[in-house]
């Protein structure tokens, strides 16, 4: 008995340390984002054609 809920604590806080690392990195997917001036960021993107082949473009935005 002692040795399954040592087992169940054991995978519950590596999941949980699991979670923990990757939300910085989910959380920060556009932080890579280059500030151009006058608050607009721009990034590159690549976007998939119609005969599969991969096009980069420059991406901009407003920042809040």
């Amino acid at each position: 008995m002692r040795k399954s809920i040592g087992t169940s604590a054991l995978i519950a806080s590596t999941v949980l340390a699991l979670i923990t690392a990757l939300a910085p990195v989910t959380a920060s997917a556009r932080t890579g984002a280059q500030s151009v001036g006058n608050g607009v960021k721009c990034y590159t993107a690549g976007f998939v054609q119609a005969d599969g082949t991969v096009k980069y473009q420059r991406v901009c935005y407003k920042g809040a």
